[in-house]
């Protein structure tokens, strides 16, 4: 797998002034890492993976190439140590719109108890496949798809919860579709964001408030050249909306000393 050289004081940084993981537990939960790994990105910028780095990317909002320091030996001539965050990232500090058709990174997993609590804990789920499928493959692609798309909101009485036996058993299936699927080199990936509803292409009025929505996402693809574990899915948000820009003053972030 590529290795990239990340900028630790950058990603201490984010993450301290993060509404979402501005501890280091935190981070590393989401991340999938120990906190000894953040703790070595952070301190000595340790080298990691470009999967690694795309999750960092995702979850700050930022690009990638502004938390890394070096790649394949090239490295950053400007040291961002001594600059203010409003200098490193202005774009984050602005307000900007966010298209309704996007793109999001999935990720892959052969876990199906994830894949089971996605599916149950999201309205709907659809489908993205980027790779050709034998007639085998596609009968498994279709049974996986119709198993998660019964567990979701839409397909279920959400007030009853679903059976410990009956959860076993689905799980079960899910983990054996995803072992025939990997045998055929068919990676699954998946992820999941708020659609706002109702579906339009322009941000609601001042005053009105969009209904929010949890969409699954999965996706068959094949496995990757590098190593790395995520793919890009286009995703519908159902209306674009504006996200706001962080606030910055002398202080700090959003008044933080």
């Amino acid at each position: 797998m590529k290795k990239v050289i990340p900028d630790g004081t950058i990603v201490k940084h984010l993450r301290i002034n993060s509404e979402r993981t501005s501890t280091q537990k935190e981070l590393a939960h989401e991340m999938r890492i120990s906190e000894r790994m953040l703790r070595s990105v952070e301190n000595e910028n340790a080298q990691i993976g470009v999967d690694l780095l795309d999750r960092f990317a995702k979850w700050f909002g930022v690009h990638r190439d502004q938390i890394v320091k070096s790649v394949e030996g090239q490295t950053k001539s400007q040291s961002h140590a001594d600059k203010p965050l409003n200098e490193i990232f202005p774009e984050l500090f602005k307000d900007r719109i966010v298209p309704r058709h996007d793109y999001d990174l999935a990720y892959a997993t052969t876990d199906e108890g994830k894949l089971f609590k996605g599916a149950s804990g999201s309205h709907d789920v659809v489908c993205s496949i980027d790779v050709s499928l034998s007639d085998e493959v596609a009968g498994y692609a279709q049974e996986l798809f119709e198993i998660l798309t019964t567990l979701t909101w839409e397909a279920r009485d959400i007030r009853n919860d679903i059976a410990a036996k009956d959860e076993i058993a689905i799980r079960r299936r899910i983990k054996m579709l995803l072992v025939l699927l990997k045998g055929n080199d068919i990676w699954v990936y998946q992820t999941s964001f708020y659609r706002r509803l109702p579906e339009r292409y322009e941000p609601l009025p001042e005053g009105e408030y969009a209904q929010m929505k949890n969409r699954l996402v999965v996706a068959l693809g094949p496995p990757s050249e590098y190593g790395e574990e995520s793919i890009k899915v286009s995703i519908d948000h159902g209306q674009p909306f504006v996200l706001p820009g962080w606030k910055f003053d002398k202080t700090g972030v959003d008044g933080d000393a």
